[in-house]
């Protein structure tokens, strides 16, 4: 099926060439974009690559009978809510309710779009360029000092944060050795002074898990946050606050690794431990299920990943909130079909 036609669709208004509200059109999606279509001419054409966001919504009836007269707009239908730099357009489909509009957009550029293709696990970065033999020296002298700041007795929590930063630092510079050797020495300190199971000695850890995935040992960074997984989960039970966030980092993990199942799989432990906790309108719960719907999208899950993100906006229930402009942008990006994670 090359493209998919909704008949007895209404322009409700809101793009700046068509002011007018007008009946009786046709929308057809196809792999170019989305064109709207009066009896005898091109009415509007939305390509896929202008598209900032994709939205249906059932019909607010208040809203119709104080914007308009047209007695095409029926309640059963639903609105397509298409997002560009030049504005909001609403198109009214009528006689389909909402789920059924979503499930034929959805059904329609999974079939288009062909086989699931996920990204590839992502490389491991670059190699430093040390230049030539005073970098080098350079660069052993900062592993040296990061490694001995590392080993210097812990007298407070607040000197234990401070070396975390320095170490957080050079792994945002690109430093990952140098972060490596503070946080190395750094957990082994923590956990003398405060315990192996400390929640500072642990965030140590976690951040030392990260830094190795940063740097490309995806083996290493995997089997540091497994084992913080299991330790937190034991700790502060399956939902606690710092068990949700050990997953959520491990989850990315497999994902760098291209282990999609298993990040999947801990995305989803998180959106039930979360949602049980906080509930399913709570923004911890949502933004979750965000980051679940990105994962299916990267596995190449498209119809799975569109589900997910139509959850998020459900959730948010209409809020003008980040999560919702991120929701739509992405549902306009799933629904072409040439799109590839």
């Amino acid at each position: 099926m090359p493209a998919l036609t909704l008949p007895r669709v209404t322009y409700l208004g809101g793009h700046p060439d068509r002011t007018e509200q007008s009946a009786q059109l046709t929308v057809v999606l196809d792999r170019s974009g989305i064109v709207v279509r009066g009896r005898f001419r091109r009415f509007l054409e939305f390509r896929w690559p202008d598209l900032r966001g994709l939205d249906v919504r059932s019909p607010d009836i208040v809203t119709f009978v104080l914007s308009t007269s047209l007695s095409e707009v029926d309640a059963d239908g639903a609105t397509l809510h298409l997002r560009t730099d030049r504005g909001l357009s609403r198109l009214h489909v009528n006689g389909v309710r909402q789920a059924d509009l979503r499930a034929a957009l959805a059904g329609w550029v999974t079939r288009e779009a062909g086989p699931d293709a996920p990204l590839p696990a992502t490389p491991p970065p670059a190699p430093r360029q040390v230049d030539g033999q005073l970098g080098t020296v350079r660069m052993a002298l900062d592993v040296w000092r990061a490694a001995s700041l590392g080993r210097e007795p812990l007298a407070d929590r607040s000197t234990l944060a401070y070396r975390l930063a320095v170490a957080e630092n050079h792994r945002f510079a690109g430093a990952f050795t140098e972060a490596v050797a503070v946080l190395g020495p750094l957990a082994a300190e923590a956990a003398r002074a405060f315990g192996p199971t400390d929640d500072d000695t642990l965030k140590v850890r976690n951040a030392l898990g990260q830094t190795y995935l940063a740097a490309g040992a995806v083996d290493d960074g995997l089997d540091v946050l497994r084992e913080l997984v299991a330790v937190t989960e034991h700790l502060h039970g399956v939902d606690g606050e710092l068990s949700l966030v050990f997953r959520n980092n491990l989850a990315i993990g497999y994902q760098q690794a291209g282990q999609y199942a298993l990040a999947i799989d801990l995305h989803g432990q998180n959106v039930r431990h979360t949602e049980r906790r906080r509930g399913p309108a709570d923004l911890e719960t949502i933004g979750r299920r965000n980051n679940l719907a990105a994962t299916l999208a990267l596995a190449g899950q498209r119809e799975r990943a569109i589900t997910g993100y139509w959850a998020v906006l459900d959730a948010l229930a209409g809020a003008d909130h980040a999560l919702g402009v991120t929701a739509r942008q992405n549902l306009a990006i799933l629904h072409n079909p040439s799109w590839r994670p």
